[in-house]
């Protein structure tokens, strides 16, 4: 049977010719290759006590994490800076950000989050410490995402198709308006004890390979043992020991996904004193062995958000 001459088949065989012979046959592009969001959790926050929920995996984790404000405007920290965050505003907090919401006037919220992993992340690299304004294209493609999340056309979610609609939601994102700068690093009355809780993130964090303890904090930044643990809890409603704790296992689970070291270097890196106590803490965060968890990385299988709670 002869070819239909249309329009469109003239235009494919202009294309066709300008296709080179490819380098290999048997390696091509790939997912990964491309801004394909995968291990994608959609929740929501409508209370204001659930935003400072106990553990490191929420105030400093190895994910992306998408927050869209929808009723009820309060600050977001990410890193050292504070942005005022309207409804139809959103931020994209990057893997191993410290971040925080504070202050929320009212009791009620409503707050989309949704988290996800992104092996590539160049193309949206715009979008860290930029939080932006969503216009109605941008809010079409987050009702899309969730309506399908919520109601899918069939009897399972279309993963791709969430996937799919993400990536063209981060893409968007690139050419929706900043926040106005009058809601950019803003100041408030509790500057001073953020600054002191960045300041123990901070040492939290360069000390990961050894036994840090509160008192050691304490005399590095001048404060009283009691004043810190105060802030802190305060803060993120997590005790300070609990996070150094988490801390530890935060990076190891990073250094997982992303370096060749051993799983028994990578624990004496995260300050553990065995291969044992290592592996103990680290399934009992995130109900798997460290081994297992590197090998779904490997395999690209979806990876546990978090294991159990103490």
């Amino acid at each position: 049977m002869k070819t239909p001459d249309s329009k469109i088949t003239q235009n494919l065989r202009r294309l066709m010719r300008e296709i080179h012979e490819p380098a290999s046959l048997f390696s091509g592009m790939t997912i990964q290759q491309s801004l394909a969001p995968e291990n994608i959790i959609i929740f929501k926050r409508t209370d204001t006590t659930l935003l400072k929920p106990e553990g490191v995996s929420v105030n400093f984790h190895h994910r992306f994490e998408l927050v869209t404000v929808l009723d009820t405007a309060a600050p977001a920290r990410i890193d050292r800076t504070t942005y005022d965050l309207h409804p139809g505003e959103c931020a994209l907090i990057f893997p191993n950000q410290f971040h925080h919401f504070m202050d929320v006037s009212r009791t009620r919220l409503d707050w989309l989050f949704i988290t996800f992993e992104l092996k590539n992340h160049d193309a949206i690299r715009a979008l860290h410490n930029a939080p932006r304004v969503l216009d109605p294209a941008g809010l079409q493609l987050l009702s899309d995402l969730v309506q399908e999340f919520v109601h899918p056309k069939t009897a399972t979610r279309d993963t791709l198709e969430i996937s799919y609609t993400l990536s063209r939601l981060l893409l968007h994102l690139l050419s929706c308006a900043s926040l106005p700068t009058d809601r950019k690093d803003i100041h408030s009355s509790d500057d001073v004890r953020d600054v002191i809780l960045e300041s123990i993130n901070k040492y939290v964090r360069a000390n990961l390979g050894r036994a840090v303890t509160i008192a050691d904090i304490a005399e590095e930044l001048g404060y009283s043992v009691s004043h810190l643990r105060a802030v802190f809890r305060d803060r993120l409603g997590v005790s300070l020991g609990k996070y150094m704790r988490e801390s530890r296992l935060s990076e190891a689970a990073q250094l997982l996904q992303s370096s060749t070291f051993n799983v028994s270097d990578i624990g004496e890196r995260c300050g553990f004193e065995s291969l044992y106590a290592f592996s103990r803490a680290f399934r009992k965060a995130y109900g798997i062995p460290p081994r297992t968890y590197r090998q779904l990385v490997q395999e690209g299988g979806p990876l546990p958000v978090s294991g159990k709670k103490d």
